[in-house]
């Protein structure tokens, strides 16, 4: 069973024999120099929480005392949850939901009601006509997000999640 440290930056815990945070993505790697995968020349200031990218200080972006790479920065991020889908149409919200839930994803669900208790179907009532400019939000654990965004858009475009070739041909 691994032994766990607190992380000084963020209070989140971390294993004693990790190099950064998976939390808020500071390195701990003090004695030995760690490089940006982008400018290899500069020193890292810390790793994209979502993609694990060692970044510098000139592409890396702190954003609610978090670090993302550029291409990352515009996420929704809540606790340890990053937001995958939303939707002010409860109906394309139980839909994304459905999906998730069918291509094992574990999910954290915020309502359209301001409060942010979880949606419970609603479909067509007067509750859910009422809170039509709040969106419903689907959010995935970080580390589960690429994998999570990836099958999503394969759904989408209509493309099986598990690549069956069979889906693709026309």
């Amino acid at each position: 069973m691994p032994e766990y440290d607190i992380c000084k930056h963020c209070g989140g815990e971390v294993t004693k024999d990790s190099d950064f945070c998976p939390h808020c993505g500071v390195l701990f790697t003090e004695s030995e120099a760690v490089f940006c995968d982008t400018h290899q020349d500069r020193r890292a200031t810390g790793v994209c929480i979502i993609c694990r990218k060692v970044a510098c200080e000139k592409c890396g972006a702190r954003v609610h005392r978090r670090m993302f790479c550029p291409e990352h920065k515009d996420i929704e991020v809540q606790q340890d949850w990053a937001l995958i889908f939303e939707s002010t149409d409860i109906n394309e919200a139980e839909l994304a939901k459905s999906f998730l839930q069918s291509a094992s994803f574990h999910m954290q669900l915020q309502s359209f009601n301001s409060i942010g208790f979880v949606w419970d179907g609603g479909g067509d009532s007067a509750l859910s006509r009422s809170a039509l400019s709040k969106p419903a939000k689907i959010f995935v654990p970080i580390p589960e997000y690429l994998g999570a965004l990836k099958a999503f858009q394969e759904w989408q475009s209509g493309r099986s999640v598990k690549g069956d070739s069979d889906a693709e041909t026309s």
